[in-house]
């Protein structure tokens, strides 16, 4: 009796070691291609120009892509579009939280809701931030992206994430940040931008 469960003892342990060893280090393949390097500068009535993004925030962010643009509509409205993307290989960058990040850069974030964006046949769960610094008033949609879906919820995203990685799923994820003026014909332009835009985000994603 005792042999034959130090023999099932050393079957449990010899099966969560390996389970363990292909978490730890298989990575799903991604699928699509990611592109949104490429994304288009010209949309609609809408031009954007890219946006340089400092070298020191670069190496904090480390993402495998990242694009950084700002767009003028036809009414003279700007809105500034921001998403990194992160491989299952990418062991040193990390999505960073507006939470967090804002009120490091001086922003104070006045308030926030949760706001549904439907555009292109989706749902997305974001987050509207009102935020203030000195005289400057923005708003910021944001969001993450998952294997799992849609997010604006920190530890959402650290679930989807292990859930991923438990179930040999990719675990890339990306994060996707609308800003504009917070005036009210400024957020109409940006809700426009949105619903014209979405659809291009996701087919330069693998999600």
């Amino acid at each position: 009796m005792e042999k034959k469960s130090f023999v099932v003892i050393l079957l449990v342990f010899v099966f969560t070691f390996a389970a363990c060893t292909v978490i730890r280090y298989y990575r799903a393949p991604v699928g699509r291609k990611v592109m949104i390097e490429q994304l288009p500068l010209t949309k609609g009535a809408w031009v954007g120009r890219t946006v340089t993004v400092t070298p020191e925030v670069m190496v904090i962010l480390s993402p495998d892509q990242l694009f950084s643009a700002s767009y003028v509509g036809p009414s003279g409205n700007q809105v500034q579009l921001f998403i990194d993307y992160f491989s299952p290989e990418n062991t040193t960058g990390a999505i960073h939280s507006p939470r967090n990040c804002l009120p490091g850069a001086g922003w104070i974030i006045v308030g926030s809701e949760p706001r549904v964006i439907e555009a292109a046949g989706r749902r997305i769960p974001a987050i509207r931030m009102n935020l203030s610094l000195g005289q400057s008033r923005q708003v910021m949609d944001f969001w993450y992206i998952t294997r799992f879906g849609e997010t604006a919820n920190d530890y959402r995203l650290k679930f989807n994430t292990m859930i991923s990685s438990l179930t040999l799923r990719p675990t890339d994820k990306a994060f996707v940040r609308f800003v504009s003026k917070q005036d009210p014909q400024s957020i109409a332009a940006l809700e426009d931008f949105e619903r014209l835009f979405i659809d291009d985000i996701y087919a330069h994603l693998p999600f």
